[in-house]
């Protein structure tokens, strides 16, 4: 995905999941606004946001909403990760 299609992939999950609790609007909000800026890596930004899904998992404060979240993003890097290490692109 570009950089904006994963922007507006987030903006559009915190619009239609209003089940997130504060924690995971927040770590979400800062995703897209870091996002926003022009010489940021998105990649590094999702890696950021997967990990900070999988703190809050661990310590039993994500939401069902955000386990949707955290199971889109593992499945986005892991096909990204295949066509990576295949050197098809």
């Amino acid at each position: 995905m570009l950089k904006a299609d994963k922007q507006k992939y987030l903006l559009n999950f915190l619009e239609k999941h209003r089940s997130l609790n504060k924690t995971e609007q927040e770590i979400i909000a800062e995703t897209i606004e870091k996002l926003a800026t022009p010489k940021v890596v998105q990649t590094r930004e999702i890696v950021k946001l997967t990990k900070s899904l999988e703190k809050l998992s661990l310590t039993n404060n994500l939401s069902n909403e955000g386990r949707i979240l955290l199971k889109e993003l593992n499945r986005d890097s892991w096909i990204d990760g295949i066509l990576y290490n295949m050197n098809l692109f």
